[in-house]
């Protein structure tokens, strides 16, 4: 257990060459071992590329409600080299609890390569 998920997650960024130009599953086996990712929430492009997916977060808590998703942070911001269907990755998120993760969710994303790794707080 992770008694400091900022602190946690600051030593994942502090080492994010190893992840970098790596699919997330990568990413995940390493987080998996220590915390486990609760939310996802697809972030779309500008509006000039409002069908792309640029990054996702991912958080390691789930809000029941709407109110709570303040409590989602901080969690990681993973963008990815190669743009994924926004339209798709709101599918997902929206026909999973408004976010919630889970095997379908990881899947999706397992293979996606990491372009780059940041901390939202």
């Amino acid at each position: 257990q992770v008694p400091d998920t900022l602190v946690y997650l600051q030593n994942i960024i502090a080492n994010k060459t190893q992840f970098i130009g790596h699919p997330f599953s990568k990413l995940f086996d390493s987080l998996n071992l220590n915390i486990q990712i609760k939310y996802f929430h697809p972030r779309r492009g500008a509006i000039s590329n409002s069908n792309k997916e640029m990054y996702t977060a991912f958080a390691f808590y789930y809000p029941a409600i709407a109110e709570d998703v303040y409590l989602t942070y901080p969690c990681l911001e993973i963008h990815w080299q190669t743009p994924l269907n926004a339209n798709q990755s709101f599918l997902l998120f929206n026909s999973n609890g408004g976010g919630q993760w889970n095997v379908s969710v990881y899947n999706y994303y397992k293979s996606v390569i990491i372009k780059d790794i940041e901390i939202f707080e």
